[in-house]
């Protein structure tokens, strides 16, 4: 999804492709078990243990954290997959939101639950080798194929019982996987769209506008220029890109803090990263239509979306989610709305983007033992 890319100001492109609401390897762990110990290994809040692992994706190697529960296993166990832009396994971004690593509260409320957990550091973030900027969700789903290979192989976990957690993007990168291997055993969405790229960034757009005080001509002003930006991506007219880009760069640099100019780079350094990335992520983004893999998958679905999101919204993504679940092969899936939960889950007032750096910080603790229940109720820890 392009919504953190879009909203984060710490993205000189949001002035450009996304103007729309403001617009790297390491060993693998010991072997799993109560207690186990080894090279990274620590104990966890919920007495379980966590430990650094990494495997290959190609020519990259990703490195995460392995959260397993205490006792017995073979336990269940879910990769948890970040929405959009570089984030780390934890689910940070530099510059967002301060605090907000959903990835890691997931994993701790998971191994209460019995259910152990992976989250790495995407390519190109953290101790993961290769690039971010040239990924394409595409990439990323082979990444997360990855490691779902790596994880149903680890001693002590079941591997009949592993599944993919996504959120916002990552929650397309679940039904991507999903929709094409089988060896995946449940899917969890939180935030997941259901409509093309192109579509849902246009009502992003609208939104922001809307929200900025734009009506009538003047939003209608606004939304044609979104387009004609848009359709420069897809056309591939990269030097018209680049043009506009240089045009609008000194304003967004100015109007950043000190301190978020200086992790940008140069002006040269930020145009050619986010050219890369705009000739992978971008026009694959605006092209890819999620509602064809969610009508694919043959295992249950849990689907949660929140009621005051306005970056996908319950209004545009519901109906055709449901209409691709209904004709999917699984009998079993539910999607529900969670009516003060905004896009990041957590409990807000109005769901503007604005907000989010006024609120706590975290998933809202409905949100966190909804997912577990679900997940324990259908692959929870078996004799």
């Amino acid at each position: 999804m392009p919504t953190n890319r879009q909203l984060h100001t710490l993205r000189a492109t949001c002035a450009l492709a996304f103007a729309l609401g403001g617009c790297g390897s390491g060993g693998g762990g010991g072997a799993m078990g109560a207690g186990a110990t080894g090279p990274g290994a620590s104990g966890h809040p919920s007495d379980g243990f966590e430990t650094e692992v990494s495997f290959p994706s190609g020519d990259v190697r990703l490195v995460g954290t392995l959260t397993v529960p205490p006792g017995n296993g073979p336990v269940p166990a879910v990769i948890l997959l970040s929405g959009s832009g570089p984030q780390d396994r934890e689910g940070e971004t530099a510059g967002f939101v301060p605090g907000y690593q959903p990835s890691r509260v997931l994993a701790e409320r998971l191994a209460e639950a019995g259910i152990a957990s992976l989250r790495y550091d995407e390519r190109g973030v953290g101790a993961s080798t290769g690039s971010h900027a040239s990924a394409s969700t595409a990439d990323l789903a082979d990444d997360a194929e990855a490691a779902l290979s790596y994880l149903r192989s680890r001693e002590g976990i079941a591997p009949a019982r592993v599944g993919l957690l996504g959120q916002s993007e990552g929650a397309s990168i679940a039904a991507m996987v999903a929709a094409r291997n089988p060896d995946v055993a449940f899917v969890v969405s939180l935030a997941g769209p259901a409509v093309k790229g192109h579509d849902l960034v246009l009502a992003q757009s609208e939104h922001a506008l809307r929200n900025s005080g734009l009506s009538g001509p003047d939003l209608e002003a606004a939304m044609a220029g979104v387009r004609r930006e848009y359709d420069l991506v897809l056309n591939e007219e990269w030097e018209g890109i680049e043009a506009a880009m240089r045009a609008m760069l000194p304003a967004q640099l100015e109007a950043m803090p000190p301190e978020q100019r200086a992790l940008l780079g140069t002006p040269e350094e930020i145009m050619a990263e986010e050219l890369l990335r705009m000739k992978n992520w971008t026009r694959f983004f605006l092209t890819y239509d999620p509602a064809r893999d969610w009508a694919r998958i043959r295992v249950p679905v849990l689907a949660l979306l929140g009621g005051l999101d306005v970056q996908v919204t319950v209004e545009q993504n519901r109906a055709p989610l449901e209409a691709a679940l209904r004709a999917a092969p699984t009998e079993d899936w539910t999607v529900r709305v969670l009516p003060s939960a905004n896009h990041l889950f957590q409990d807000a007032e109005t769901g503007n983007p604005d907000e989010y750096f006024r609120l706590d910080p975290v998933i809202a603790s409905e949100v966190l033992d909804a997912v577990a229940t679900w997940i324990r109720e259908r692959v929870g820890r078996q004799p």
